[in-house]
């Protein structure tokens, strides 16, 4: 009788350890499959203190974005010396296309896959760039444009950082678009050599090109100030490997 119970009461206890660890383990296999982009990780841009300082303007398919920050009396920051003072080598912008409804080939003609950053590393088959994740080139690499380098004076002047794209495909059809985010971001280091970077992001906006019809594209802006903590995970982790720096949420 007793080691009738014993080995039932070992059978009893095997099947509650079995179903307490395939809790466990299933707890753990939700967790890991929860959004990156989890609030509680993140924290928005919008508390960027110099993000009204960051102005759009739209002519056809162009977008000129221009960031012009002032202090309290309104007098224009040195760009280079707010940059220093936030901790950061120089703000520059990291742009990436979201949504393309018929895609692009990179540098090595294979087609791109979204989310990819714009201009993809080595560039496109039509315009190359260098390897670093930065819209504006820091290089002045082999057939890379001048006027796409960082300190060119269309691009970076003493009190301005400027944005600038006018992006075109004779193949959208009404109701199709090809959207871009882009930041605004605060460039901690960077190494030219291992084609490495890491950026805060500051701020950040979305934007999209559209057909109106044929021969007339226009872009426009989607959102002026997108919360982080709405991303795709897929694009978090593309960012990631680009060198991103998130700003944390504050711990309750």
């Amino acid at each position: 009788m007793k080691l009738r119970n014993i080995v039932f009461s070992t059978v009893i206890i095997s099947v509650l350890l079995s179903i307490s660890s395939k809790t466990i383990l299933s707890k753990c296999e939700a967790n890991n499959n929860q959004p990156i982009n989890s609030s509680k990780l993140l924290k928005k841009t919008n508390d960027f203190v110099y993000a009204s300082a960051i102005t759009h303007k739209f002519l056809g398919s162009r977008i000129i974005t221009r960031f012009s920050p002032t202090n309290s009396q309104g007098e224009n920051l040195d760009l280079n010396k707010l940059a220093s003072n936030l901790g950061y080598d120089h703000f520059n912008w990291v742009s990436y296309v979201e949504k393309d409804p018929y895609g692009i080939n990179n540098q090595a003609g294979q087609k791109l896959s979204t989310p990819y950053n714009d201009p993809p590393r080595g560039g496109y088959q039509y315009d190359a760039a260098d390897r670093l994740p930065f819209y504006w080139d820091m290089v002045n690499c082999d057939r890379c444009q001048q006027r796409h380098h960082f300190q060119h004076p269309n691009n970076l002047r003493q009190f301005e950082l400027v944005f600038e794209d006018a992006p075109a495909d004779y193949r959208l059809q009404p109701g199709e678009a090809v959207e871009f985010i882009t930041h605004l971001v605060g460039v901690r280091n960077y190494d030219i050599q291992e084609h490495k970077a890491e950026w805060e992001i500051l701020h950040t906006f979305r934007w999209k090109l559209t057909n109106l019809r044929p021969n007339y594209s226009q872009a426009s802006l989607i959102t002026e100030n997108v919360d982080l903590t709405q991303l795709y995970p897929l694009l978090l982790t593309t960012m990631r490997s680009d060198g991103a720096i998130f700003p944390r949420a504050t711990t309750e």
